[in-house]
């Protein structure tokens, strides 16, 4: 399955060898060459998946991304080159910031995309729907954000706590909205990351497809994934690939997930997960968004939601080492 720059393999017993430069897929009905020069990344999202040495080798050559997901979309690995940043400059920018102050005004920059994100994707539903409820939603979660811009901490730890508290207080405005606009036999009561609901186990499966986007972004912008400004530090977890993602819920998961449902789709769910072919739906549905072009409120540039993801990524990394503020990103639909 190909969506765009990305190649999906989703059944099982397939092969994944090279012939003659050229990528080459097969399984029991037939065998299919994709150009290495056609692709940003491929996912494995099943298992029972077989590569050559050779395989992997032309995809190191060609820069493509290879990624692996668990059963619920959670990337438990990756391939790419060793060498896909040389320069330690935004790195140690990273750790100075944490020293500097810089820090806690990236993390407040975060947040507060974060909460326009909710806000605007609330106000589009509203402009659809003719719903003013959600507007006032939308208001009332735009006031939250401008509520981080005037936080004061002492310390980044005194920060995250407070800013934790003001996007707590938005994600139960912003859901108790969504629950309005969904279709009631999806028993949808709210967000919550181990409901076995449809929706809440297809948001965890969109948001860990953005998360192999979010953590290739940083390590492109030569950033540790470790390193986080809004998540606290953790032994082996990546925090600033979870800062990331929080700039792109609403627009890049939220809204796909919420279209699919409106729309009639209803995925199957088997053992508490998604079926394979709900799956291979869902990435799909994803993928195309993210190929999809957007504007940000703080930007003239017209790019594809991925390329905004590599681009915030890249402009927290140039405003570490400038010592300024990134700008984030806040769609404009």
């Amino acid at each position: 399955m190909i969506a765009l720059r990305t190649l999906v393999i989703s059944g099982y017993g397939i092969k994944l060898g090279v012939k003659k430069g050229c990528i080459v897929i097969k399984d029991r009905d037939k065998t299919r060459e994709v150009s290495p020069s056609d692709l940003d990344q491929i996912i494995i999202a099943t298992s029972g998946v077989l590569m050559s040495s050779k395989f992997l080798r032309l995809l190191t050559n060609y820069g493509v991304d290879l990624v692996v997901l668990d059963s619920r979309g959670y990337p438990i690995s990756r391939f790419y080159h060793p060498y896909i940043t040389k320069t330690i400059d935004s790195r140690l920018a990273q750790y100075l910031s944490y020293l500097n102050g810089l820090a806690k005004e990236v993390a407040k920059v975060i947040a507060y995309c974060k909460l326009m994100n909710q806000a605007s994707y609330l106000l589009r539903l509203s402009r659809s729907l003719g719903a003013n409820e959600l507007k006032e939603s939308a208001y009332a979660i735009e006031s939250l954000a401008n509520e981080i811009l005037r936080v004061n901490s002492e310390d980044l730890h005194a920060l995250r706590k407070d800013l934790i508290n003001i996007e707590a207080h938005g994600a139960r405005i912003y859901w108790s909205s969504i629950t309005y606009v969904l279709p009631n036999d999806l028993g949808f009561k709210g967000r919550d990351q181990d409901g076995n609901d449809l929706v809440n186990i297809s948001l965890n499966y969109g948001y860990g497809l953005i998360y192999s986007e979010c953590w290739k972004a940083a390590v492109l912008a030569g950033l540790d994934p470790y390193a986080g400004f809004l998540h606290t530090e953790r032994s082996g977890r990546p925090v600033l690939t979870y800062d990331l993602i929080e700039m792109f819920r609403a627009v890049a998961v939220d809204s796909v997930i919420i279209s699919m449902a409106r729309s009639g789709w209803r995925g199957e769910i088997k053992g508490g997960l998604l079926s394979h072919k709900s799956r291979a739906e869902i990435i799909k549905a994803i993928s195309e968004n993210l190929e999809k072009r957007f504007r940000s409120k703080r930007s003239e540039s017209h790019m594809t939601l991925r390329q905004w993801i590599r681009h915030s990524a890249l402009d927290i990394a140039n405003s570490l080492i400038g010592c300024r503020k990134p700008k984030g990103f806040i769609v404009r639909w």
